[in-house]
């Protein structure tokens, strides 16, 4: 289940602008439902959702994004209790403030109808960078990303593989089978903040994107399509939509 929020946002703001929105997310699912909201953002709570945004005729400049002042906001999870709340939670909600984006109105919001998946194969494309860490905290990404050697990230399609099948252990209580098979892409590199209001800290998140192939179970595939895949989803990464067939 996933939904688009459609708004109208300031020309000019943050290239922190996930945290604003995850905090948009949050105040939505806490008018509904409090008790909810406070399981699910709890220390160890799990996360059962994946957001992007989009922004018109983007462009970057230092720490600012410029726009057209018009964005879309697409949330996306395979939980009911988490849709259901936060879908009724938007109805009332005209505008919101946020410290990275500025004043924000809500314009209209739009269900969208997933495509269930049957076949065992998938082409995804990313609508938002997936990160993938390996246990000693170095970003993994697919072999043929590598255009010379870096100490710090592995290039390796194994290992970026095996990083996917565990960022997805909480959504599937264990280690799913699954084939990764680049297609196209390229290395992102994203400011993004960490920690408590207040006390955040930048931090530099070297992420995919690109449109790859997944082989799995049916089951396993529109799991990874509806909460996204790889690790930091609620934050506003690994959210994907189909691009083909196969």
């Amino acid at each position: 289940m996933r939904v688009k929020v459609y708004l109208e946002v300031p020309k000019e703001l943050s290239i922190f602008y996930r945290r604003s929105f995850l905090s948009f997310i949050k105040s939505v699912l806490e008018r509904e439902d409090g008790e909810y909201c406070r399981r699910v953002f709890s220390r160890d709570g799990f996360k059962p959702f994946t957001f992007c945004v989009f922004f018109g005729s983007i462009s970057v400049d230092g720490e600012k994004i410029l726009c057209n002042g018009k964005a879309i906001l697409t949330v996306s999870s395979g939980s009911p209790d988490f849709f259901l709340r936060f879908y009724n939670g938007l109805k009332g909600v005209k505008e919101f403030k946020g410290r990275f984006v500025g004043r924000v109105k809500v314009v209209k919001t739009e269900l969208i109808e997933e495509e269930n998946i049957s076949d065992r194969t998938r082409t995804f494309r990313t609508l938002s960078p997936i990160v993938a860490v390996s246990k000693d905290r170095h970003p993994v990404l697919p072999l043929a990303l590598k255009v010379s050697d870096d100490e710090f990230i592995v290039y390796d399609d194994e290992s970026f593989t095996r990083e996917l099948r565990y960022s997805l252990r909480s959504v599937f209580h264990g280690l799913p089978e699954l084939r990764f098979e680049h297609l196209e892409g390229k290395k992102a590199v994203v400011k993004h903040l960490v920690g408590p209001d207040g006390r955040e800290k930048v931090i530099k998140i070297v992420a995919y994107q690109g449109v790859f192939r997944l082989e799995a179970d049916p089951f396993v595939l529109n799991e990874i399509y509806r909460y996204g895949i790889g690790f930091r989803r609620y934050q506003g990464f690994g959210c994907l939509e189909l691009a083909g067939k196969n």
